[in-house]
């Protein structure tokens, strides 16, 4: 554990790590999968209404295959789950574990120039284990996948801190911020490594996880 009484899976290193891992990776299937997404599922669904609605009926259910991969890893998080607990072991580090293995896979897969849609719907079942697994930030709820809870967190904590003088929400206004930017800036060095190395890039993701599971397990 932690000085500050918070486990190591609610560090700062540990949700920089996890955001750093989705950002890396929906910036490479936006570039490689047709604009698609493994963990964003709004835009998923969004452009599937959107190709619905247009009567583009092959077109949709392509942005379905990742949304039920999504919907799959969900529910197979919550068997990983009852496995560990019955056994009485810590769930996260198996669950990242898996997530790691999986994505790993996913990139020779895509190496091998496997089907767009097989990759996109696996990478959505492991984003889903990463979201349904971690869920705080030194006590405060916060997603791994998705900015879009974390800028609304970003913007409320600096507000509270200013109208109320609460030095404490400008530490989580820190802390939401710094998770903001990993996945910002591994975004970016996806993008980049797209260009230099092409589809070995997914390959890479997993290095992330590495950290992650190194970090947690000294909470078991």
């Amino acid at each position: 554990m932690l000085k500050n009484n918070f486990a190591y899976k609610e560090s700062l290193r540990v949700g920089m790590l996890l955001t750093a891992t989705a950002g890396y990776i929906d910036s490479y299937t936006f570039a490689f999968h047709d604009e698609k997404f493994a963990s964003f599922q709004s835009g998923n669904i969004l452009q599937l209404g959107i190709n619905l609605a247009n009567g583009h009926l092959m077109v949709a259910l392509q942005f379905l295959a990742p949304i039920l991969g999504f919907l799959l890893g969900a529910m197979l998080n919550q068997v990983i789950k009852q496995i560990a607990q019955r056994r009485q072991k810590a769930w996260e580090p198996l669950a990242v574990l898996i997530e790691l293995i999986g994505i790993f896979i996913v990139g020779i897969l895509e190496i091998a120039h496997a089907p767009s849609l097989l990759v996109i719907s696996l990478l959505g079942l492991f984003m889903a284990i990463q979201a349904d697994t971690f869920g705080k930030l030194r006590g405060m709820p916060y997603a791994t996948v998705l900015s879009t809870g974390n800028l609304k967190t970003f913007g409320a904590t600096i507000a509270n801190g200013l109208l109320n003088h609460d030095a404490a929400e400008f530490i989580k206004t820190r802390n939401v911020g710094v998770v903001l930017l990993a996945f910002f800036a591994s975004a970016i060095v996806s993008h980049f490594l797209t260009l230099l190395i092409g589809n070995w890039t997914l390959i890479l993701a997993p290095l992330f996880l590495l950290g992650v599971l190194f970090f947690i397990r000294q909470d078991v």
